[in-house]
């Protein structure tokens, strides 16, 4: 019985030796040493014995997906009715802030956009002019660099 209780513990047992093991430990001549084990086998005999027609192993799960799919469902007409209020309401405060249009700086004469475009192009060439002479120590410091290097590739 040893040998058969190790070929079903690795699950190498056929379906007559197992059958041969539910009569072992149904019937009244179990040994000591495995009376632990008779407790589990009991407990399948139970369990068919209760039929498989009423078990259904996904419906508490079927259920919950049904719960979830309806909350989903609610859960997004509400953001859609939500996202649309919230539409309208900005596109109304758009409408009604609208105010006198600014000046935003143009033109009617040419000639005076002309005039300042040249004015603004001027600013901008001074202050690229005044940051390129902060660069003079640098270009020393690359001459010198020059150089050194120079030198260097000399000596190969």
């Amino acid at each position: 019985m040893n040998d058969l209780l190790e070929k079903y513990w690795d699950g190498d047992t056929t379906l007559e030796e197992e059958q041969a093991l539910r009569d072992y430990f149904h019937g009244d001549q179990v040994l000591p040493e495995h009376e632990m084990y008779r407790v589990m086998f009991q407990t399948y005999k139970e369990e068919r014995s209760r039929g498989d027609e009423d078990f259904d192993a996904f419906a508490k799960v079927n259920k919950t997906q049904s719960q979830n799919k309806q909350f989903t469902s609610t859960t997004w007409k509400s953001i859609l009715v939500a996202a649309s209020v919230s539409l309208f309401v900005a596109l109304g405060v758009g409408y009604y802030n609208q105010g006198p249009m600014q000046d935003l700086g143009t033109y009617e004469d040419p000639e005076k956009a002309y005039e300042a475009t040249l004015a603004a192009l001027e600013l901008v060439s001074n202050k690229f002019n005044k940051g390129k002479n902060n660069l003079q120590p640098l270009t020393q410091i690359n001459k010198q660099t020059a150089q050194v290097f120079n030198i260097n590739q000399n000596k190969k």
